[in-house]
């Protein structure tokens, strides 16, 4: 479940002298929350979908690609990031710039699991329309919380779309959370053979039995004669 602003202040015990920055926070902002910069690549009023007015005192347009960040070593106390990392290309220079620019600070994408579920068809619904995706498509990371790290992985469409990994209902965690103070620790699965990765989704699978449901979600047919040479190798 996502914290509400008010349970994010106790837990970073937020008070009204500190200085709060929220990385790439336009498309959702925290009214609850007294930010002094909010830093995007588009200002809240320009934001796709839900557009809304500027709630921080201060706006500075960043890149977060680009990955640096235009302000000094622990400028702030307060780093925010919520829902954001998990859309970047490149998302490990802002998070330690997130680390050099803050004392302290919370980071928030979907859980691992949520992320991967299969949505259901929806025709008037634009995140999906006629088709079924796991999780969110813009997505290029699936994040958990391991020994107080952050586990970071590439989320692979292919692999997803397999029926070995397609998830139809997640009752775990909607979301990832970490909290952090002074440095931001984190381990990247990122492996060179491909079949390493296949092994490491499958070893989350394993560890999170009791939450997963799996049914078909898609079907693929092929010439018959192919399903024949495929069985024919198999047997060999």
């Amino acid at each position: 479940m996502a914290l509400s602003d008010e349970q994010i202040i106790e837990k970073l015990n937020i008070t009204p002298k500190d200085r709060v920055v929220d990385i790439g926070g336009s498309l959702k902002q925290h009214p609850g929350i007294a930010v002094d910069t909010l830093a995007d690549i588009l200002r809240p009023e320009e934001a796709p979908y839900w557009p809304s007015k500027l709630k921080a005192k201060h706006y500075i347009k960043v890149d977060l690609n680009a990955g640096t960040l235009p302000f000094k070593d622990k400028q702030f106390d307060v780093c925010l990031c919520t829902h954001t990392l998990e859309d970047l290309f490149n998302p490990f220079e802002v998070i330690k710039e997130m680390a050099r620019i803050a004392k302290r600070g919370y980071i928030a994408t979907p859980s691992r699991g949520r992320d991967m579920e299969f949505s259901k068809i929806n025709l008037t619904d634009w995140k999906t329309g006629p088709r079924r995706q796991p999780g969110n498509s813009h997505h290029l990371w699936l994040f958990e919380n391991r020994n107080n790290k952050m586990y970071i992985v590439p989320k692979n469409y292919p692999l997803l779309y397999t029926s070995e990994f397609q998830i139809t209902k997640w009752t775990g965690e909607d979301e990832f959370q970490y909290f952090w103070n002074d440095s931001i620790s984190y381990n990247l699965f990122n492996p060179v053979k491909f079949h390493d990765l296949i092994e490491e989704y499958r070893e989350f699978m394993k560890l999170n039995t009791r939450f997963v449901q799996k049914t078909p979600v898609l079907f693929y047919f092929d010439n018959p004669l192919n399903y024949l040479k495929e069985i024919i190798k198999s047997c060999l």
